[in-house]
């Protein structure tokens, strides 16, 4: 996969793209094969795709199908590392869900809505609530963006050199998007849970 991300982020992503083609298994099925006992809510992979150099990482899950927008199967989460904002002051921390479990030291920039075809459709942001992350101000994440990076995380090495290009491909989108979060949340509550997403627009290949 090395190989291929030293190519252009846009010609990495073709590729890939047809090399899932090619063997007749979209991004989705990589991930929640046909055949698994598919769980609402449950993270695949179970302790999620987390990058061993650089602590970025992904998962993708489903909410019940009342909770999902039309024709959608489920979405992936995109994370950076907390660490990689030392020296900027978060908007708000991550809660302990329980006592005994911290919560991850990450920040979410970007959730990928898939169709019940295994097909990335849309990218959108979300509030803090929403995935309990450490909440940054959007312009800290857009200047981070270029850091996030899945490729050696453990699971489908399609799935992760795709993923990691199709962020790096659609950077400028990626980061309207986040601007318009920080404009959706001007003076409203991080953890209203009637604000859920903020922002969408669609992956268009």
């Amino acid at each position: 996969m090395r190989s291929l991300l030293s190519e252009s982020p846009e010609a990495t992503l073709f590729a890939l793209t047809e090399q899932m083609a090619s063997q007749g298994t979209p991004l989705v099925p990589r991930v929640v094969p046909p055949d698994c006992d598919f769980r609402q809510w449950d993270h695949y992979p179970e302790k999620d795709a987390v990058s061993p150099s650089n602590k970025s990482r992904w998962f993708y899950h489903a909410h019940p199908p009342e909770q999902r927008e039309p024709g959608e199967h489920g979405h992936f989460h995109l994370f950076l590392p907390l660490d990689a904002f030392d020296g900027i002051e978060p908007l708000a921390e991550a809660k302990p869900k329980t006592k005994d479990k911290t919560p991850a030291k990450v920040v979410h920039f970007v959730a990928l809505s898939c169709n019940t075809q295994g097909i990335p459709t849309h990218w959108f942001t979300t509030n803090r609530w929403v995935t309990n992350e450490y909440f940054m101000p959007g312009e800290a994440i857009i200047e981070r963006l270029d850091l996030f990076d899945v490729d050696d995380a453990p699971g489908d090495p399609l799935v992760n050199g795709w993923l990691t290009a199709a962020v790096a491909t659609f950077r400028d989108q990626i980061a309207e998007l986040v601007r318009e979060r920080d404009t959706a949340l001007d003076g409203q509550s991080l953890d209203d849970r009637n604000l859920e997403i903020l922002s969408s627009g669609p992956l268009d290949l």
